[in-house]
């Protein structure tokens, strides 16, 4: 177990250094993503004339979702990547493919978690930001997201090990759910029967319960934390499953 926790370490540090670590601004480009999104939206709804559905600021209810919408994305996507961009360290006997994907994983979700916390800084230096209203909640929203995305993630491994081209086919299934998260929309604004379709997507869950744990007075009422939680932890499980059946043949790969 300490070995494999080293390992872990060694490589977040290597990746960390590989991502960040080759330009001048490395660590800022991880700001210009969501950034760039917020500011996108926020020109969108402001030419629209659109109020936030949530607060009093259309640039918290943006970040709200588009931070927990990237950290599932780059997890995911990321981790699904990992060995091949770090085969050469399965040279080592004490680097498993899981310790590759899992560094990498844990690696994204910090650097979304600290993204997150700078523009709340940011916002809140510019008079828009408020205390997240439990801290707990939100905690435990990020966590979920992390979870489901590195099982996701794990699956997303093995399956580009068993079909290189599955990495475009789920690029092409990823992007029109950035429409249908919840990232600019609440789940009570969606009319029914169409609502019941959609909430059947754990993203937007996930995406309500980081809001409903940021905005102290917002409680979807259609936000199950449960299906959320039970959701990510089968995919864990299954992803984890899934890699140790596997092993061997990402070693090859």
């Amino acid at each position: 177990m300490a070995i494999q926790g080293r390992v872990l370490l060694a490589i977040m540090l290597r990746e960390t250094t590989t991502r960040f670590g080759r330009t001048r601004f490395g660590y800022a480009w991880a700001l210009v993503e969501p950034i760039a999104h917020v500011a996108t939206l926020l020109t969108i709804f402001t030419l629209l004339r659109r109020a936030a559905p949530i607060g009093n600021d259309l640039s918290l209810f943006f970040t709200t979702g588009i931070v927990p919408w990237l950290m599932f994305v780059n997890i995911s996507s990321r981790t699904m990547k990992a060995v091949d961009a770090n085969g050469a360290l399965l040279s080592y006997p004490q680097v498993l493919p899981i310790d590759i994907m899992v560094g990498r994983a844990l690696l994204e979700s910090g650097t979304m978690i600290a993204v997150f916390t700078i523009l709340l800084m940011g916002l809140g230096a510019l008079g828009s930001a408020t205390v997240p209203g439990d801290f707990l909640d939100l905690a435990g929203a990020l966590a979920c997201v992390t979870v489901f995305a590195t099982g996701l993630g794990l699956l997303n491994g093995v399956a580009v090990s068993l079909l290189p081209s599955y990495e475009k086919l789920y690029t092409a299934v990823t992007r029109p759910l950035y429409f249908v998260s919840g990232i600019f929309f609440t789940a009570d604004a969606i009319p029914s029967p169409m609502r019941e379709w959609m909430v059947l997507n754990p993203v937007l869950h996930m995406i309500e319960w980081t809001r409903s744990g940021y905005f102290q007075d917002y409680d979807g009422t259609h936000l199950d934390r449960g299906y959320a939680v039970a959701i990510a932890a089968v995919l864990l499980f299954l992803g984890l499953a899934a890699e140790r059946v596997a092993r061997d043949r990402l070693r090859r790969a």
